[in-house]
């Protein structure tokens, strides 16, 4: 046995081997040609090549993007969080090639999740295959194969990725295990650091297994004051995102909250939908058979683990969720409209059903066949070849096609394609006074009377400079409206003499208006561009300082361990 790392043994040697057999088998789509051509791929492509825009401006953190959205600026990632995103964006701005960095990222990455997520379903069930074939559910469902390969959507993967890390994190630290706790901190935080929505989904599901293990709780009332004060630390290390996502809500109208172009109400989940198409048949008939062995335990009158109940419990409470008219129609409907979908909550619900089926094989293992528990470590070649044929299968079962190179229509991903549209989610983050169809010019300044200005954009579209009459009342600058935004009047060396008022073009375009000063004559050189706010500085430097202490405490924790 590895004494260091315990759940690492010589068997897993195979496992890790298996892992990286059933990696190179789901990206096969991806590897063998260009893109899938998903639904949201040059969106999440944009992002990626406008934030290596910023990183040579020397933007960082890159909140604002001001060559994106045909370089009038888009602040994607004030809500679309980026942390997973810089890695391929400096190696870009490096001059490494486009869609070569990004697929070596997304096969590494989705290798490193997917060990991650075999070691956290080990840790939970003791059980190293069991853990092997729920990582294979994870990775093969068909929830992940739409959102990469017909969506594009690489934040979701990744957050998809991180949610067995958080929950096996929670059950673990609800059982008072050693090292739970940093693992249930680490995963909530990295899946609110890759998507905001998946993480509200999953911050669901967990006060529903909290809740539904109070029995257990109340044993041990250390162990939520635990979960509390590790959620706090999460909270205090990610500041640096979520604080300027609130200070941006604060001051501007955007449309996912005022003019919606989605209703939730007509994108309720259908039950047929969900179990049929969505999570699939074999996956639908998979969790049909935990619940029937499930009930068979129960029936004998085993004693049962919390943790199975809490699933089943909470993951049928999402299934009546997402699907009830009645709820999503009622004022809970009308707060929670935001989601605009409800098949937002199929990430989480396919992981906790995963993990609920895992975690029933694992007790009927113990209850039927003791010799399936020896097999757990002494047997090897059988297990392989189950593998490679569950792989397969459920490959097979969520993308018939996945081995043929043509099967897909594709796309090849170049900078050019950013000129092309304007690569908006939706337009859901601007302002709900700016239409992306109108933002044509992004060098000509529009002035109160209906006269305009030509200015120019440089520094990759980080600072426009234009030349105005003082004597109008203000100027709309070509950026789309964030919080944050500076205009100057500056002398003939470019240095600032006078600031100006600054704020968004309210019910005319959602562009920066700069605003002159009353009495004004002549013409002045003006140059704007964003600066970062007192908040976001601070909040940068809260989560810098917090992720300092823990790794400082972290270190000296293992030290004094050591030296003992």
């Amino acid at each position: 046995m590895n004494k260091k790392f315990p759940w690492l043994r010589k068997e897993d040697a195979a496992i890790l081997i298996l892992i990286l057999l059933g990696t190179a088998l789901f990206w096969v789509p991806y590897m063998t040609n260009d893109f899938t051509n998903g639904a949201e791929i040059q969106f999440h492509y944009a992002r990626i090549m406008t934030l290596a825009d910023s990183l040579k401006s020397g933007i960082f953190p890159a909140k604002i993007r001001p060559t994106h959205m045909k370089n009038f600026g888009y602040g994607i990632g004030f809500f679309y969080p980026d942390i997973l995103i810089y890695p391929p964006a400096a190696a870009i701005a490096l001059g490494a090639g486009y869609d070569i960095t990004i697929k070596i990222y997304l096969f590494v990455v989705t290798f490193i999740l997917s060990i991650v997520t075999y070691r956290s379903f080990r840790l939970l069930t003791g059980n190293r295959w069991i853990a092997l074939a729920g990582e294979v559910l994870v990775m093969n469902s068909a929830i992940n194969d739409q959102n990469i390969f017909d969506g594009g959507g690489m934040p979701h993967l990744f957050a998809y990725l991180f949610l067995p890390l958080a929950l096996c994190g929670l059950l673990r630290a609800l059982r008072g295990e050693k090292g739970a706790f940093a693992e249930f901190g680490i995963g909530i935080s990295m899946v609110l650091l890759t998507h905001d929505m998946i993480f509200l989904t999953m911050l669901f599901a967990m006060i529903f297994v909290v809740l539904l293990s109070a029995k257990e709780i109340t044993k041990k009332p250390v162990v939520l004051l635990k979960l509390v004060g590790t959620g706090l630390v999460a909270m205090i290390a990610t500041t640096a995102y979520w604080l300027p996502a609130l200070e941006q809500i604060s001051h501007i109208r955007f449309i996912v909250f005022n003019d919606n172009a989605y209703s939730v109400t007509d994108h309720i989940l259908r039950p047929e939908k969900l179990f049929l198409s969505d999570i699939g048949i074999l996956y639908s008939c998979i969790f049909v058979l935990a619940a029937i062995v499930y009930g068979i335990l129960i029936f004998k009158k085993r004693k049962m683990p919390t943790d199975i109940h809490s699933f089943f419990v909470t993951s049928v409470i999402i299934i009546i969720f997402s699907c009830s008219r009645t709820i999503w129609l009622s004022k809970v409907g009308e707060i929670l409209s935001f989601f605009e979908y409800t098949d937002r909550f199929e990430f989480v619900l396919v992981v906790m059903l995963i993990m609920f089926a895992i975690m029933t094989v694992r007790e009927a293992a113990d209850e039927f066949s003791k010799e399936l528990a020896a097999f757990n470590t002494q047997k090897v070649l059988l297990p392989v070849l189950v593998f490679l044929i569950f792989t397969v299968a459920t490959r097979y079962a969520a993308r018939p096609g996945f081995l043929n190179p043509n099967g897909e229509s594709r796309i090849h991903l170049y900078y050019d394609l950013l000129m092309e549209d304007w690569q908006v989610s939706g337009a859901e983050w601007l302002p709900v006074e700016c239409e992306p169809s109108e933002c044509k010019n992004p060098e000509n300044a529009r002035a109160s009377d209906g006269s305009s200005a030509d200015g120019f954009k440089h520094d990759g579209a980080k600072y426009f400079e234009v030349w105005v009459d003082m004597s109008k009342e203000y100027y709309d600058m070509p950026y789309v409206y964030y919080y944050g935004y500076r205009a100057y009047v500056v002398d003939e060396n470019n240095n600032p003499v006078r600031e100006l008022e600054v704020g968004e073009a309210f019910d005319d375009n959602g562009y920066v208006r700069v605003f002159l000063p009353e009495g004004g004559e002549g013409i002045s050189h003006i140059i704007t561009t964003y600066r970062k706010t007192p908040i976001q500085k601070l909040s940068y430097r809260i989560s810098a300082l917090s992720i300092l202490v823990l790794m400082v405490l972290t270190c000296t924790k293992r030290f004094i361990r050591i030296r003992r």
